[in-house]
């Protein structure tokens, strides 16, 4: 069986011109998009935890959410809801900036953390 990495809001270009790079997030699973860019959580959220929830039925331990920052932070609210209603243990990836790279914050790696919901 193959992980799964939820994907809170698929990553735009920001204001800036750049787009979150997931790449180094592919070698945790498979990536599962919750909300899409135009989804507002915010405005709706019934219908957001119905979203979330149908497309994370079946989260495990073994699975990852992941933010790509930017976007609604209710999506991040409502898919960390729904993750810990199907599992007690959730895992994050967060983004580790490489600090080698004259702090350049477009450059890191994803580096996992489980949070006990219990």
């Amino acid at each position: 069986m193959t992980n799964t990495v939820y994907i809170v809001t698929r990553p735009i270009e920001n204001k800036f011109g750049w787009t979150p790079d997931l790449t180094d997030a592919a070698r945790y699973g498979i990536f599962k998009i919750i909300f899409e860019p135009e989804d507002k959580p915010q405005f709706n959220p019934t219908k957001s935890i119905e979203t979330a929830r149908k497309v994370m039925q079946g989260f495990t331990p073994d699975d990852f959410l992941l933010w790509p920052g930017g976007g609604d932070p209710i999506a991040v609210m409502i898919a960390c809801m729904v993750a810990a209603e199907e599992s007690e243990e959730v895992n994050i990836l967060r983004w580790e900036r490489n600090f080698d790279e004259i702090r350049d914050r477009r450059k890191g790696w994803y580096l996992p953390v489980k949070l006990n919901m219990a």
